[in-house]
């Protein structure tokens, strides 16, 4: 009985490792961005907190993803969303991890303009 059941085991363990995604496949279908109902404040605490840990210069005046919409006011939540969206996709992409607090996966690309996301 013992024998079968590493059988059963390693049958498994084989199929399993055969089909499953490696995650850098599955973050380069994959971006994570902010929920567009989250306070301001816990959006821009995200913002801080990542952005001691990730490289967040697109997202600082003159950079590519500093002004999404140029017409808008520059402390608009539109932009302070889109600065998210920008912060939580370069964590995800560091740490492997979407903080669901603030940010859901999407399956198509949010770059735009001269903003790419990676």
């Amino acid at each position: 009985m013992e024998k079968i059941n590493i059988s059963l085991f390693l049958i498994c363990f084989i199929v399993g490792v055969a089909h499953s995604e490696p995650i850098g496949d599955k973050q380069a279908d994959h971006w994570c961005i902010a929920r567009p109902k989250i306070p301001n404040e816990k959006l821009q605490a995200f913002i801080d907190y990542a952005c001691g840990i990730i490289d967040c210069a697109a997202i600082q005046p003159g950079g590519p993803c500093y002004n999404p919409n140029p017409g808008l006011d520059p402390g608009d939540n539109a932009q302070l969303l889109a600065h998210a969206d920008y912060a939580l996709n370069q964590f995800y992409r560091s740490k492997y991890v979407c903080n669901t607090d603030v940010g859901f996966l999407i399956t198509f690309d949010p770059s735009y303009g001269n903003c790419k996301f990676q």
